[in-house]
């Protein structure tokens, strides 16, 4: 009779079975869910990050083209041909991964305008590229009446 005593009734590990909490599975299957999600937030935000330097990168090319294509038309006409570049005479230590090229076509109907194109080249090994064309009139040509 003492040895049924020490054990306990079947019905307190029925008991233990239906009290509230969570097992050690089903905890285990929540955390894996919620690292999945996690991980896809991650990436979003590793997205979005590239996102913006990308935009940041495109902004300086833009505003570099710019003033390389209004050098250009505040200096001499400019002559047929391809020039290039860095920015360091212009922007030292500033822009080691933009570089410029500059290429100017005479106009196929008008003798006294010139198209420029300013390329510029950036990002990882200069594989990006954001282009700005002008077309540019020589200010020292002076149009002969009924031409």
């Amino acid at each position: 009779m003492s040895d049924l005593r020490l054990h306990k009734p079947l019905s307190s590990h029925l008991r233990r079975a239906n009290s509230p909490g969570f097992t050690l599975i089903e905890v285990m299957v929540a955390l894996a869910v919620v690292a999945i999600a996690l991980m896809g937030l991650l990436s979003l935000q590793h997205s979005s990050l590239e996102s913006v330097v990308r935009a940041s990168d495109m902004t300086k090319a833009a505003l570099l083209a710019q003033e390389i294509m209004t050098r250009t038309e505040i200096g001499p006409f400019p002559t047929v041909g391809v020039t290039n570049g860095n920015f360091e005479s212009m922007h030292p230590r500033s822009f080691a991964n933009f570089r410029w090229e500059r290429r100017v076509e005479p106009s196929a109907v008008f003798p006294e305008v010139r198209k420029v194109t300013v390329l510029i080249h950036y990002g990882p090994r200069l594989r990006r590229t954001f282009e700005l064309t002008e077309m540019i009139r020589n200010p020292l040509m002076i149009a002969q009446p009924g031409t």
